[in-house]
């Protein structure tokens, strides 16, 4: 059943990656597509979810808890086993922001074939805890030896990030219950539409490999870490906070899902190890389509516990 839900989406995903090889395909028209999703497509997809919703601020809270509590032990570990990872800090924070940060393409189209319209509106929720986390996060990961103009970088990257900011304008139409005209909402609709379809070809679009060289161990960790480690913390997480499980089973998918293309650029601009994070965005892409399933069933398995205890 799982599989079943999920084969179209990294079918679609293949299929990004084939038409990429083609002779009719260039770069900078995937290039063109990506951000046409990034900027206008799925914030409209995000501001329609949640405009149209009611929500509480205590389940931002519960995020905010769980993630919190994930992202700092993960962090308090993976900071004590540094010398074990690897040596440069370049490398270090590659391993780690492909550790932490997820892919939102792959995350609202896993979601919504499984979750359905309302578990788009909770990922929408975690969104606006979760990207500035672990934006804040992943730029103090590279700039730990690096100079103050780069918080300038992260806090650009936070208060500008169009998915982001489609959350909150979405959760302020709710909160304060605001009027649109039909012609605005029509359009929004009809702008989301695209969203996961291209984003996802755009994912395979993205898909390279460089030469391994001698990161075989940094690419081991990272796969470790963000498709088995991180989820499993989350899953502690939730059931210690006792997240709702709806709530708790998105929460769980996005956390298991693999690094997003982002992270190679704010490596890029920061002065990370592009090689190896392009090589762990890839890895863990393709290897997340075996992993995805094993965590929500284990979601379902488990997380239902939240209800009696």
């Amino acid at each position: 059943m799982i599989l079943e839900a999920l084969t179209p989406i990294f079918a679609i995903i293949l299929l990004g990656f084939l038409i990429s090889r083609t002779p009719i395909s260039s770069q900078e028209v995937w290039q063109g597509l990506e951000r046409l999703t990034y900027y206008l497509f799925f914030p409209a997809l995000l501001v329609s979810r949640l405009s149209q919703t009611n929500f509480e601020v205590n389940e931002l809270l519960e995020i905010g808890y769980v993630l919190g509590f994930a992202l700092f032990v993960f962090t308090i570990l993976f900071i004590g086993l540094r010398k074990f990872i690897a040596r440069n800090q370049g490398s270090l924070s590659s391993v780690y922001q492909g550790s932490i940060r997820f892919n939102t393409y792959i995350g609202l189209a896993c979601v919504e074939a499984l979750y359905g319209d309302n578990g788009l509106t909770l990922a929408a929720l975690c969104l606006v805890v979760y990207i500035p986390l672990v934006n804040v996060l992943s730029v103090i990961s590279i700039s730990a030896s690096g100079g103050g103009n780069r918080w300038v970088v992260v806090t650009g990257s936070v208060l500008t990030n169009p998915l982001v900011l489609a959350c909150l304008i979405g959760m302020g139409l709710s909160f304060y219950n605001m009027e649109v005209p039909d012609l605005g909402w029509e359009i929004i609709e009809v702008l989301s539409r695209p969203a996961l379809p291209l984003g996802l070809l755009a994912v395979g679009a993205g898909i390279h490999f460089v030469a391994f060289g001698d990161q075989t161990w940094q690419l081991v960790v990272a796969l470790f870490c963000k498709l088995l480690a991180f989820p499993a913390l989350v899953v502690v997480a939730t059931l210690l906070f006792k997240m709702a499980p709806g709530l708790s089973a998105v929460l769980l998918l996005l956390t298991c899902l693999p690094a997003p293309p982002s992270a190679y650029i704010l490596a890029r601009q920061l002065g990370g190890n592009v090689s190896l994070m392009a090589n762990i965005i890839t890895l863990q892409t393709l290897f997340a389509f075996f992993t995805i399933p094993l965590w929500v069933d284990i979601g379902d398995r488990f997380l239902w516990l939240n209800l009696i205890l």
